[in-house]
């Protein structure tokens, strides 16, 4: 196999004590900046096929031979035994103190603590140490991976893309941090375990598997037609596989907030596979390139200040507004952030043509886009004062895309971070809306835009999902805050806009759960995969149980420069399948190196508290609720469960509410215990997207047994405090 040489995509900071800034220049592989304590070294790198066979050159030019004398040869060295560590040998490694967190296939995903017998130089002898934890880990075999590294204080972090028959594996990173003394400390891995299987050719082509999504999703939906290509697919659902991916618009914005793509995948057979939205576009071409920085280069900037009415309270704030002098029009564009503002529609649906935003008088703009590039100035500010340049921190140049609108004009009704396209990290601002009125908004979004590039991947569903969301509340409320920005007292998202949207002191005031199974949490689901269904498992509802820990921690005490560098590095050691195991092991690890452990009893008793330790499916099915009856269904097959929808009917039959099954297959839903009687509708489908309807049955009057007969079906009321487990559905 051929060397082959990746570029980083993803931010390059060791989050957890950044103190000292980081630049780039597109020729240089080893970027340094001296601080006044130490030196920051960032590097990207190249990895081999460690089967691949040294080629090497020897010049047949006489005059530069010397054959009059050559050394003795060299023994190879006898190769190093990498020993294969049991989970026993890893706590005796630490005092019995390891976390040693496992996924649901049964692999280690997660450790913090030390897992090698030495010392480790480089990025390949980590991963000689990766090596010793594969049997753990679930990895078949080693495969070569695309990587970047960061160090500082000592600490160093190495980031893995994995790589199957020369193509990236969709959401599989591998993240492993070295200790001050060069010790592997701790691994979070989403490396996929079931990459053993025949690739076989495709009988479809590109065009085709795009007109297999177009005819799949219906009116609505365009392609983008750069981005369609072969890729391996690898998440928590299926089995791995090769496959096209296709990416279209997002046209439900308001269930997909913050994701205006989605992402299909597409057999080499034509079968539709799957889908999920998302805001972290595939890029693998080199950002450099594209040459973006040019666009400043005549942009002469000068601050003007405008006052505005922001929610009924004048507002005043300063902004650059740059002069050009080639054409004489002054520009929304900041030449010193790279922070630029152009039409939506020019570019999303007429080939990335850039429109700018300019006037002939520097005073006249819309209040709304100036308060948008105003919020966004300021929150890479406050990125960069922790040494984050821009989302990728090496100063990608950021484009606002004002008027966010459908392929018809349509305005949406939203705000959004729309990945890197074109080398640019883009962002989406409607004009029919005041979301980004509020500095905790736009950071929310632009969070989504350096989590993303940390991740190097993206499963916007369930309790990854949630995950992300929690760290864009976190940090947009905590810059909005460190910025001095809001005169909120509650953790409030969007207040200043006047449209809020969550509290992460008291969850409950807009309908968000506290804890795993409360009267407000929304059960995850296979089908919640799929773009729309029940805001894709509860993403922007369940957020709260992560986010209402960074609340009582700034309660307890902890200052919002330690609270940021807490999560930043939190962020830097999460990957796209980490869930809510993971991210236990992740704060603890997050806690220890930034200095912070005083605050993992904290930790670990918010987990206890909220029930996100183990099984959260069966965590739910037995958390009773007074004022409600919890009811729990079982199915005789999980694939039965996945093609089936509950809903849930007042004796007059109008509908209460809906639900789908649990990851562990049973469907488990509050009612409320009032005086209503109800009735208990299981709708059957063909396959687990609903295609068509197969089946229908209600539980019945006797409550032992499904049934499709009318005259038969159960009128029920509820028991306060109670659950109660049905008859096992089947087909």
């Amino acid at each position: 196999m051929k060397e082959r040489k990746f570029r980083a995509l993803a931010i390059l900071l060791v989050c957890c004590f950044l103190m000292a800034g980081c630049s780039k220049t597109a020729e240089s592989t080893k970027k340094t900046k001296k601080t006044e304590a130490n030196e920051y070294e960032s590097h990207e790198m190249e990895t081999k096929d460690p089967d691949a066979t040294e080629e090497t050159t020897e010049t047949t030019e006489p005059s530069q031979r010397d054959t009059s004398a050559r050394p003795s040869p060299t023994p190879t060295p006898t190769p190093e035994v990498i020993p294969i560590l049991t989970e026993q040998d890893i706590q005796d490694m630490n005092g019995g103190n390891a976390i040693i967190i496992r996924n649901d296939e049964g692999h280690v995903s997660t450790i913090v603590g030390r897992f090698f017998h030495r010392p480790v130089a480089d990025v390949e002898e980590t991963i000689d140490a990766v090596k010793g934890v594969a049997e753990l880990l679930g990895i078949q075999s080693y495969y070569p991976m695309a990587m970047y590294g960061a160090t500082y204080e000592g600490y160093t972090y190495f980031t893995y893309k994995q790589i199957y028959n020369d193509l990236t594996v969709q959401n599989a990173t591998l993240k492993v941090v070295l200790d001050p003394e060069g010790y592997p400390c701790m691994l979070q891995s989403s490396l996929s375990t079931n990459l053993g299987f025949t690739v076989t050719n495709p009988t479809i082509n590109e065009a085709q598997a795009e007109q297999v999504v177009l005819s799949r999703m219906g009116s609505g939906y365009s392609v983008m037609s750069e981005y369609t290509k072969k890729t391996c697919l690898a998440d928590d659902i299926s089995q791995a596989q090769h496959c096209f991916q296709v990416v279209t618009n997002n046209p439900d914005g308001t269930i997909g907030f913050d994701m205006p793509y989605v992402l299909h995948f597409v057999g080499y057979d034509g079968s539709y596979i799957k889908s999920y939205p998302t805001g972290f576009l595939p890029d693998d071409s080199n950002i450099a390139e594209y040459g973006n920085d040019s666009y400043f280069s005549d942009l002469v900037p000068e601050d003007h200040t405008f006052t505005i009415d922001r929610n009924g309270e004048s507002y005043t704030f300063t902004v650059p507004i740059s002069y050009n002098s080639v054409d004489q029009q002054y520009y929304m564009a900041d030449p010193a952030r790279k922070i630029i503002a152009a039409d939506f529609f020019e570019f999303q649906y007429n080939g990335r043509n850039l429109v700018f935003e300019t006037s002939s008088d520097p005073e006249n703009w819309s209040e709304n886009h100036l308060i948008t590039y105003y919020n966004y100035i300021q929150s890479y500010d406050f990125y960069n004062h922790f040494h984050i340049q821009s989302t990728d921190s090496f100063g990608m140049p950021i484009l606002i895309l004002m008027g966010y609108c459908e392929s018809d004009g349509t305005p949406v009704n939203n705000a959004c971070n729309m990945g890197v396209t074109n080398g640019w990290s883009v962002f989406g601002a409607s004009d029919v809306n005041t979301y980004c009125y509020s500095l905790d908004v736009c950071a929310h979004e632009f969070t989504h835009g350096v989590s993303g590039f940390a991740r190097q991947g993206n499963i916007y569903a369930n309790e990854y999902g949630s995950i992300n969301e929690a760290f864009s509340d976190i940090m947009g409320n905590i810059c909005e805050m460190y910025m001095g920005d809001t005169w909120d007292t509650d953790w409030l998202l969007a207040e200043t806009s006047g449209n809020t949207m969550r509290s992460m002191k008291n969850p409950y005031l807009y309908n968000q759960p506290i804890f795993v199974g409360d009267p407000y949490y929304q059960t995850p689901s296979l089908q919640a995969i799929y773009y729309g269904v029940q805001d894709c498992g509860g993403v922007h509802i369940n957020n709260t149980l992560i986010s209402y820990l960074c609340y009582k921690l700034y309660a307890a005490g902890m200052s919002l420069d330690d609270l940021t560098r807490f999560f930043l590095c939190a962020m830097e050691m999460h990957t796209p399948t980490a869930d809510y195991d993971d991210l236990y092991g992740i704060f603890v690890a997050a806690a220890q190196l930034s200095g912070h452990a005083e605050i993992i009893p904290m930790i670990t008793q918010h987990w206890e508290d909220t029930y996100l330790n183990g099984d959260r499916s069966k965590n739910v099915e037995s958390v009773a609720i007074n004022g409600f009856q919890r009811i729990n269904i079982p199915f005789e097959s999980y694939e039965l469960a996945t093609r089936c929808i509950l809903t849930v009917y007042y004796s007059n039959g109008q509908g209460v509410t809906q639900a789908l099954a649990q990851p562990d297959g049973v469907i488990s839903i509050l009612i409320p215990a009032d005086s209503n009687e109800y009735v208990f509708i299981i709708e059957e489908y063909s396959d687990d997207q609903w295609s068509a309807k197969v089946n229908e049955k209600a539980l019945d009057n006797t409550g032992t047994c499904w049934t499709t007969d009318g005259n038969s079906i159960g009128y029920y009321t509820m028991d306060s405090g109670d659950v109660a487990t049905t008859p096992v559905y089947t087909s």
